[in-house]
């Protein structure tokens, strides 16, 4: 199949494309070109790779034909439009995220759950769901077929955000400027994630089945952790014991790698979905951890 990848030059996307090259796919890859895609492992050699700013339009690529669209960085309703509007396709994939879900705490989170706002994630929130409900309105004027994956917070090797390693140094340096300061009272809030190999082979077997709905993309039991256990998860990957520490004015605040990368707002998932339609097997929490901190994040904290 051709497939266009909108965006793909960091975390997931190299991950994606790399793994529909091993299919033999024809990937065309349209970004800025701007992040370096040596350090992200990103092949331009073995890619079409079109440089251009999906804010300024598809010129260069508005006369190909594509199976696929796979856009991993519609943030803003208005930016998925004009890739509706201006590319020739059939199948349109969403890299979308749990947080379009209405604020609720009726938990697990099923892909039939409400839609809407969740003050919590501000503009992050809106823009995701203007999205999914453009994409889903031109989809019925046009005839086209689409998906929205939602993944939950996403652990990997080169994680741009510096999530892993802002703990890791923590834990790994013990340097008392450096505390280990948990949001809220207690860290006992239960937060979901995913590893980016198990969202990268979930998104390549959307691209070839091309089944049409909404995805919660989330790890099983194991991944849906307090704040406590997870980073107590991180020091026995170390095999070092730290103090935690708790700072109640952080709570319900939008995380920071300087204060602590994931929040204290509750959330999980279901994830009986994309595995029964797509047959994905989820990486267990630990041995995703260990694996990455032993393969990646010990050689640059």
């Amino acid at each position: 199949m051709k497939i266009l990848i909108i965006g793909g030059s960091r975390f997931v996307g190299p991950l994606v494309v790399n793994k529909l090259l091993e299919k033999n796919h024809d990937v065309v890859v349209f970004n800025r070109g701007k992040s370096d895609s040596e350090k992200e492992k990103l092949d331009y050699k073995k890619i079409q790779f079109i440089q251009g700013d999906r804010n300024e339009g598809f010129n260069k690529i508005k006369n190909e034909i594509f199976d696929v669209i796979i856009d991993t960085c519609a943030f803003k309703g208005e930016q998925i439009k004009k890739s509706i509007d201006k590319l020739k396709f059939d199948y349109y994939l969403n890299f979308s995220t749990v947080a379009v879900y209405k604020k609720t705490d009726n938990f697990p989170l099923k892909e039939e759950s409400e839609v809407g706002d969740w003050p919590f994630w501000g503009d992050y929130n809106k823009g995701k769901v203007e999205c999914e409900n453009i994409l889903k309105e031109e989809s019925i004027k046009k005839g086209f077929k689409y998906a929205n994956i939602r993944p939950v917070y996403i652990l990997g090797k080169n994680n741009y955000p510096n999530r892993e390693p802002s703990i890791y140094r923590k834990i790994y340096y013990n340097n008392p400027p450096q505390d280990l300061i948990l949001p809220g009272k207690n860290g006992e809030e239960r937060i979901h994630f995913v590893f980016a190999e198990d969202v990268a082979k979930a998104m390549v077997l959307l691209a070839e089945k091309q089944p049409e709905g909404n995805f919660n993309c989330c790890g099983d039991e194991s991944t849906i952790v307090t704040l406590n256990k997870f980073v107590n998860l991180m020091m026995d990957v170390v095999g070092k014991t730290i103090e935690i520490k708790y700072e109640e004015k952080l709570d319900k605040k939008m995380p920071t790698v300087k204060d602590f990368p994931f929040s204290n707002e509750e959330f999980y998932c279901k994830n009986d979905k994309i595995k029964k339609e797509l047959g994905v097997n989820f990486t267990p929490l630990f041995e995703g951890l260990k694996r990455d901190y032993d393969e990646y994040y010990k050689n640059i904290i």
